[in-house]
């Protein structure tokens, strides 16, 4: 399969989305057009039929829009709708055998009702696993520090995840951030200040030499150095995070300045179909 788990999941929920308020136009509509098919509509109390079916459309509307905007407890208003949908389609059935007149109409209306419901509810049971979705997005500061031709892919893949459940704005990430002709150092700095995590993103060429056979992290210029320092000397939170299968740095591997880092307890940040379940343990680390 190329599309991972998470995304599959994220792609129902668009789906979820446009049914739902595809859906509430329907229900809106059809509750405007119920007075005619009412025979002695006003007798009968079409103005319960009309309120039903706007409150469904309604909640439907409102369901759909939070799905779209990743809003939080989106799921419980899904429940709720469902909820609603299936009360919608009780009443259809009794109006249906009260008022045979319209009994194809109340039917119609009750079919649609009781599927909408039925996929709601299906989707709600395998609502994506994360939590992500259902809770407000963080305003925590996170750092990520990593070496570009180390790991590039998995830093984009952390931080796509990581926009789910933190302000964008609190997300420094240096390609999205730094302005071509600024002070690299002053940039670290800045952010650092504002960042109350730092995750430093360890691949297998982590420690790996330059083109002229030193290695990067012994020079006191190095990007990921000037980071990590900066961020141990402001007392920030480091997290480090080993990708692709490599193994945390030992203290004789790591400039003086550095040693620290050594001691601090990594997480794993596995291929598929592990990659989800170690990204929702980092979140609750972070969360917590």
């Amino acid at each position: 399969m190329t599309a991972t788990h998470e995304d599959a999941g994220q792609s129902a929920l668009r789906r979820l989305a446009q049914f739902s308020l595809a859906f509430a136009f329907a229900s809106l509509l059809a509750s405007a057009a119920a007075l005619a098919w009412l025979p002695n509509a006003a007798a009968l109390g079409a103005w319960i039929v009309v309120a039903t079916g706007g409150v469904v459309g309604l909640l439907a509307f409102a369901f759909g829009t939070m799905i779209s905007l990743r809003k939080p407890h989106a799921r419980k208003l899904g429940f709720a709708t469902v909820a609603a949908c299936f009360a919608a389609a009780l009443l259809f059935g009794l109006l249906a055998i009260v008022v045979p007149e319209a009994a194809a109409q109340f039917i119609a209306c009750l079919v649609v009702v009781l599927a909408y419901a039925a996929y709601a509810a299906r989707c709600l049971v395998r609502w994506p696993g994360s939590g992500l979705a259902e809770e407000p997005k963080s305003s925590l500061g996170i750092f990520i520090s990593y070496r570009r031709d180390d790991s590039r892919e998995s830093v984009g893949r952390l931080h796509d995840y990581l926009r789910q459940g933190f302000e964008d704005d609190h997300l420094f990430l240096d390609v999205d951030r730094q302005a071509a002709g600024e002070d690299y150092r002053a940039v670290i700095g800045r952010a650092l200040a504002a960042a109350e995590v730092v995750l430093v993103v360890i691949g297998v060429r982590w420690l790996a030499p330059a083109t002229d056979g030193r290695r990067r992290i012994d020079d006191p210029e190095d990007m990921v150095r000037a980071e990590i320092e900066t961020a141990l000397a402001l007392g920030r939170r480091v997290v480090p995070l080993l990708v692709q299968g490599a193994a945390m740095p030992a203290e004789g591997q790591l400039p003086a300045s550095l040693r620290e880092l050594a001691y601090k307890t990594a997480l794993p940040l596995r291929p598929d179909p592990d990659f989800k379940p170690d990204m929702q343990k980092l979140i609750a680390a972070l969360r917590a």
